[in-house]
């Protein structure tokens, strides 16, 4: 075919892929700067259905963080069962979780990981500095998926039964992933279509 008449391309022309399993999590911390106090999440397929969960929580006294962030969780999160006395062995257990994603093939994301998720994962780097090359890389960033997607991510989107109550960590991971599938399904990486209710 003559030069002239060839079309230009237009970008790679990469086939649609199914991204999953994904390592869904939600951290509630002591205001957005403060130490994380609960963590809870699981691995996630393109559908959103878990292949299995997780929730951990310590003592918020235990934690770091501003009286007036106190106030806020103390007004704000439901009540998580204690599952550890300390925020690092949270941490640590958190850890194992990770591990055994990681290790199955699954990547970590979190919906507006900055600052929260984003600084409980590097705090538990900081509580063993050889994890450092463990870590999730890239962590995933749910809302820019949504974005991506033509959905807004900043908007409260309604939730399921099993996505409540808000500020749970499990129920706010559980809504995440479900955001997550509907975000795949309408850039064309999953075949399991979830609506944004």
């Amino acid at each position: 075919m003559p030069k002239a008449n060839r079309k230009p391309k237009r970008g790679a022309s990469l086939p649609p892929r199914t991204c999953s399993p994904f390592f869904v999590i939600d951290v509630e911390s002591v205001g957005l700067h403060g130490e994380g106090f609960a963590v809870a999440g699981g691995v996630y397929l393109a559908n959103g259905s878990a292949l299995w969960e997780f929730r951990l929580a310590c003592p918020i006294a235990e934690c770091a963080g501003d009286d007036d962030d106190r106030k806020w969780v103390k007004d704000n999160i439901p009540a998580i069962e204690e599952t550890h006395r300390s925020p690092k062995a949270m941490r640590d257990e958190f850890w194992k979780q990770w591990l055994r994603a990681k290790k199955d093939g699954a990547v970590m994301a979190a919906d507006c990981q900055w600052p929260v998720e984003s600084g409980f994962v590097k705090a538990c780097i900081a509580d063993d500095p050889a994890r450092k090359w463990e870590g999730p890389y890239p962590l995933h960033e749910i809302a820019s998926y949504l974005a991506a997607a033509g959905l807004d991510p900043m908007a409260k989107y309604p939730r399921t039964s099993s996505e409540m109550p808000m500020h749970d960590p499990l129920a706010d991971a559980r809504q995440s992933a479900r955001l997550l599938s509907e975000a795949l399904a309408r850039m064309g990486n999953s075949d399991y279509p979830t609506p944004v209710r």
